[in-house]
């Protein structure tokens, strides 16, 4: 007697645990969409950055600070050549104006992780002269050729990064909207064998809607996620081809 009873408590237990999960599915279905939205808007601010179509509102005189910087990075809407600011930045550089030279680089760009790893090698500069007299045990190191390809490994981690929710999106908007689609079907069936339409009804209006929503999300994040992966990369040909005009092999 208790055997023949074991399947139905599993199937009760089942039942219980899948028709108790419905609200958590939804609520996360609904704060994926939230999520989705904002990403959809800083997608779109990137993109007109770097499409240079934002016009300067503020006029930054100064740059010694990260705050004027990041400022500068904003309010900028004109760039000049890339290649051929290199070539001039180098020349800066050369004769000793290290700090000119990433400023100058900084007007070439609008691309945000070209922008933060200049911002990121004034950093490392000044560090380097800070140590420009190491103890004899440590004269044979190159800390600033070290402490740039750090910083070079930092710039591939915050892309990784900035990638991240997105790329997890695509996979959890459809999985959720199959757990929001599945779920329901049970009532539904169990409403339909008694006959009551209205539940039944119910039950499969959640269902599509949120195969609807995940799917939604997932197509969208996945959109988001193959531009900016496209976008990032030629970020880090950018930033490589500066160290190699700059500083030679890295």
């Amino acid at each position: 007697m208790v055997i023949e009873s074991i399947p139905q408590i599993l199937q009760s237990a089942v039942y219980i645990v899948s028709t108790a999960m419905l609200y958590p599915v939804i609520i996360i279905l609904l704060g994926l969409t939230a999520v989705l939205v904002v990403e959809l808007g800083m997608f779109s601010f990137e993109a007109f950055k770097r499409a240079g179509r934002l016009k300067q509102e503020t006029t930054v005189k100064e740059k010694g600070s990260k705050a004027k910087r990041c400022l500068a990075f904003f309010s900028r809407h004109e760039h000049k050549d890339l290649e051929k600011g290199a070539l001039d930045a180098k020349v800066l550089m050369a004769n000793g104006e290290f700090e000119e030279g990433v400023t100058l680089l900084e007007d070439c760009t609008t691309k945000r992780f070209v922008y933060l790893f200049l911002d990121g090698l004034l950093a490392v500069k000044v560090k380097d002269v800070k140590l420009n007299n190491p103890k004899p045990a440590f004269a044979h190191l190159d800390l600033f050729s070290l402490n740039l390809e750090k910083l070079l490994q930092k710039m591939g981690r915050m892309i990784s990064k900035r990638l991240e929710l997105t790329n997890v999106m695509v996979r959890l908007g459809p999985m959720f909207g199959l757990m929001g689609t599945l779920i329901p079907m049970g009532p539904a069936l169990l409403a339909l064998t008694k006959g009551d339409i209205n539940t039944l009804a119910g039950n499969l209006i959640i269902a599509f809607g949120t195969t609807v929503i995940g799917l939604l999300i997932g197509g969208v994040a996945y959109s988001i996620s193959t531009v900016r992966t496209r976008w990032y990369k030629h970020d880090m040909n950018d930033i490589h081809y500066i160290c190699e005009v700059l500083f030679g092999s890295d």
